[in-house]
């Protein structure tokens, strides 16, 4: 899973005091296993997804020694590292030093806008001080020195690199300066650090100097996908289908024949495998992808998601990899105490369904830096006509919210007033700039609540928080198929999936009571009145009443990266989605007290 991401290709990975960079797919070796999932890789433009590969099956991923520039902690020599240097198994130590200590891997790399990956020019940077002597520059090797200095205080200014040879030497002060390399007449060379200058491209870009665990130096561009019917079905990959595959009339069908002759061939096949004829349509259809294509749209993608979550089937098959079931909402039985705010939560929540059991696909389609200016595909381009993903199973709770109720409240002037800002700064933003949704006020209400619930059913269910995953349906104005709802699940590598705790937690039971204590949760922050009556949190401001102490999540858990949301449109007294059952939970506390 850490090798899409966080370890994805193209990623700075830090090891044991060593530095290295993920290389692009058409690096890797040993056996890479095609996940059946033909409508998902159409979505995705490729023609397959694939694993990566097993190092217990002799496998390899490599990675790229990076930065290559290293350094001694104990003479602080520099060292410009080389593949060649390398021995298996063994850090790179220093030549100089009797007891030859580990060598550090220098902290600035140099990026830019396009992707392109560098080591800092050290020597460059060095003889470009300002102390000029007629001796400088004229070195023929530079060997060069990183020290610090303890005169000049902290800070950048107090390290230094030092040409041994010329004495040239220069500090850090402004390294990260925007275009402090352009100034030494240092341009992109245009290529990951694992790449030959052959396979360089033309970049006009200025690279800036970055420390190699910036936020900015890498964003993954991962994509996911949940496996549906009738694709998901047990029918369409069983040892049934298997058979059909296998039938040498099957790869003729994938030629796409004439319609008449294409229906004789199902009827052979299918009287040949003892399969029906649907069977043989299904997987047919399946191994063609024609449910999608590659033209397909993430909101066509939601859109099939969600017209699979609020129309369960009654009937299946206990191997099919998506199972869901209706839960009634709220339960016939009652629930005590608690009636009069559940009776609110049932006008606001129109359907719960559990999900059972759920294939998610997850992709790798590349990755940008810095200003994220350029895609970077995860095959650099090469069109190998796959990308690396992995298959998981899970469970999950789906809530879908009362759509008239929803347009009613999401065109409220506060509420248009708070989202409009959001939307103002998103547009503006460098940092968000992988963020591809609208900051509608129905998309930052159920980004909100999925974080709420996300936050309580930690406790509830039972599982680590940073397990548990968000999907948010949130349909623009005027759309088609409108959609309001968030599918909460918890997904694992394991075949057999979870164990279905957080689907039991969608009985109307258990549910009304992780509403009621998600809702009681975000009436106060512990860092209120400062969280409530902010308009500005987090990167660029794009939150508003969120924070870690109430709101947020865990990153591997969310899908816009903890940005839009704010608390005050779930349960502000005068606009909040949630007010009026929220006041009806007050009034009952109020009466039991």
């Amino acid at each position: 899973m850490q090798t899409l991401n966080p370890f994805g290709v193209g990623a700075i990975v830090d090891m044991l005091g060593e530095s290295f960079v993920a290389e692009d797919i058409t690096r890797w070796k040993g056996r890479l296993h095609t996940i059946p999932a033909a409508r998902i890789a159409a979505h995705f433009g490729v023609e397959e997804l694939r694993t990566p590969p097993d190092v217990t099956d002799r496998g390899e991923l490599p990675y790229y020694r990076f930065p290559q520039w290293l350094f001694c902690g104990a003479c602080r020599s520099m060292t410009r590292w080389s593949i060649r240097r390398e021995k298996p198994g063994k850090a790179p130590r220093c030549g100089n030093c009797r007891r030859s200590p580990q060598l550090v891997p220098m902290r600035f790399v140099a990026v830019c806008g396009n992707g392109h990956l560098d080591d800092v020019p050290w020597p460059a940077w060095a003889h470009s001080g300002g102390r000029r002597g007629r001796e400088q520059r004229q070195c023929g090797k530079a060997e060069l020195r990183f020290v610090h200095v303890t005169a000049v205080g902290g800070g950048l200014e107090s390290l230094r690199v030092q040409c041994t040879t010329c004495s040239a030497e220069r500090d850090l002060a402004h390294l990260t300066s925007p275009g402090a390399l352009a100034k030494i007449n240092w341009s992109c060379r245009g290529r990951q650090p694992w790449q030959n200058d052959n396979e360089a491209v033309a970049c006009e870009l200025s690279p800036v100097v970055l420390q190699r665990g910036a936020s900015s130096v890498y964003f993954p561009d991962t994509g996911s996908a949940i496996d549906l019917p009738p694709e998901s079905d047990w029918a369409t990959w069983s040892e049934d289908a298997v058979r059909v595959e296998q039938h040498p009339f099957f790869r003729a069908l994938l030629g796409s024949p004439d319609s008449h002759v294409r229906d004789g061939m199902i009827e052979v096949i299918a009287a040949a495998t003892e399969v029906t004829v649907a069977q043989v349509r299904a997987v047919l259809n399946d191994r063609l992808g024609t449910t999608t294509t590659s033209a397909d749209t993430p909101g066509d993608l939601a859109e099939r998601e969600w017209l699979a979550l609020t129309n369960p089937r009654d009937d299946h098959d206990h191997r099919d990899r998506f199972i869901t079931r209706r839960a009634p909402f709220p339960a016939a039985a009652g629930h005590g105490g608690l009636q009069p705010v559940v009776d609110q939560l049932a006008r606001r929540i129109s359907d719960v369904v559990m999900v059972d059991r759920l294939r998610e696909i997850r992709v790798l389609r590349g990755f940008r830096r810095h200003t994220m200016d350029i895609h970077i595909p995860a095959d650099l381009g090469r069109r190998s006509g796959s990308l690396p993903a992995i298959e998981i199973f899970g469970e999950g709770i789906f809530v879908r919210f009362d759509e008239e109720l929803m347009q009613r409240w999401e065109y409220q002037p506060p509420v248009l007033r708070r989202t409009e800002s959001l939307r103002k700064r998103l547009a503006g933003s460098m940092h968000a700039r992988w963020i591809e949704v609208e900051p509608t006020p129905r998309l930052v209400l159920l980004h909100t609540v999925a974080h709420l619930l996300l936050r309580q059913l930690a406790f509830d269910a039972g599982y680590p928080s940073s397990s548990l995953r968000e999907r948010i349906y949130a349909s623009l104005p005027d759309a088609q198929i409108p959609m309001a709802g968030v599918l909460i699940y918890t997904a694992a590598g394991d075949s057999e999936g979870t164990l279905g705790g957080l689907a039991r937690s969608g009985r109307a039971d258990r549910l009304a009571v992780t509403i009621v204590s998600a809702l009681a949760a975000a009436q106060w922050c512990s860092l209120d009145p400062v969280c409530s009556e902010s308009t500005a949190q987090g990167p660029d401001g794009l939150s508003m009443a969120a924070c870690h102490a109430c709101t947020l999540a865990a990153e591997t858990s969310c899908t816009l990266g903890n940005l839009l949301l704010d608390r005050n449109l779930v349960v502000h007294e005068e606009y909040g989605y949630m007010r009026e059952p929220l006041a009806e939970l007050i009034a009952v506390r109020a009466g039991t007290a």
